[in-house]
């Protein structure tokens, strides 16, 4: 158990079975957890684990889609949610490295006409502090969704009273998110997408990874279900392109291996940019003194003497988790 736990899991259902204690090593170990945990015939997942930049274990289970029993691989493109944030994050704070902003920033100074937002830094919008109401806690989202865009949602925003004063505590937000996904369009002249793709994707080697849009289908991409009173049927479909900086991207496993190697590597952002991304936001009421909480777009627990740098991601049909034991690498 020790030797799976020391290393850097990406996109994993974790499920203790007694088979583990006959395991021997790391490969056997990933295999005895997770061998069985789905049917061939279910909507299936994709594993990979790595340490020292060496890849231990990768392997894919169940099926993409069931229609056509297409099965999952490796190579197989998933909906990645809410771990798109570390991108956004990235983004700005690669913008900050290149003098085009400042995460001390107010938000009035990117949407003049948002409400207070003379009082929002950017940085409180990072690390969920700003007190802007999340748009999917609505009554009805859901039902919207394959309707709204980004510039609507922003627009709705406006008209939404604050959940409390910016700074003063903290509530996960998509909308921050989003807020700054439009903000890296702005400054940097790009789209979301392109930004990404020319700063990140390309010099990580990370080709199967970009904002989704429903139509017209990617290659080996895997279709979202849920489970109903007469099993597994498709989930709700739409196009995510508009969540932006909340939760647009589809990925891999491979390519988010890439990814977070390069990160923490320092590929692609320099030392101070890494120290501000892994230090958790403490000065909101209520706040303890401690090593856990929520940084630029990652949430940072110690868990048994380790720390653990993750964050997880869900969609209808989809849900996802990348997770870096940085003292295990």
């Amino acid at each position: 158990m020790q030797k799976f736990q020391r290393t850097t899991i990406f996109i994993l259902l974790f499920l203790c079975v007694p088979s583990i204690w006959a395991a021997e090593t790391p490969s056997e170990k990933a295999a005895a957890l997770l061998d069985g945990l789905i049917q061939t015939n279910d909507p299936g997942l994709a594993v990979l684990v790595a340490q020292d930049g060496k890849i231990l274990f990768e392997k894919s289970y169940g099926l993409a889609d069931l229609e056509h029993r297409v099965p999952v691989t490796p190579q197989t493109i998933f909906r990645i949610g809410s771990i798109t944030k570390q991108f956004t994050a990235a983004a700005i704070l690669k913008l900050q490295e290149e003098r085009k902003l400042s995460v001390k920033d107010k938000l009035s100074k990117y949407i003049p006409d948002f409400p207070r937002g003379n009082q929002v830094t950017l940085r409180q919008l990072l690390t969920h502090i700003s007190g802007i109401h999340s748009y999917n806690d609505d009554p009805g989202f859901w039902s919207r969704v394959t309707n709204d865009t980004t510039e609507a949602i922003i627009e709705a925003m406006k008209k939404e009273p604050y959940d409390f004063d910016p700074g003063t505590k903290w509530r996960y937000a998509n909308s921050g998110y989003m807020v700054l996904g439009y903000i890296v369009e702005k400054v940097s002249g790009q789209s979301y997408g392109d930004f990404l793709r020319e700063n990140f994707f390309q010099p990580l080697g990370m080709t199967n990874t970009g904002v989704y849009r429903a139509h017209p289908g990617l290659p080996h991409e895997a279709l979202g279900y849920s489970l109903g009173t007469n099993g597994f049927e498709p989930a709700l479909n739409f196009d995510v392109s508009w969540f932006g900086g909340a939760g647009a991207l589809y990925s891999t496993v491979e390519d988010l291996y890439r990814c977070n190697e390069g990160i923490f590597n320092g590929r692609v952002l320099d030392a101070a940019s890494l120290k501000a991304a892994f230090t958790p936001v403490k000065e909101y009421e209520g706040q303890v003194n401690s090593d856990n909480g929520y940084g630029f777009g990652w949430i940072i627990y110690r868990y048994r003497e380790l720390q653990e740098i993750s964050h997880g991601g869900g969609l209808p049909g989809f849900s996802s988790f990348l997770l870096r034991l940085p003292d295990q690498k």
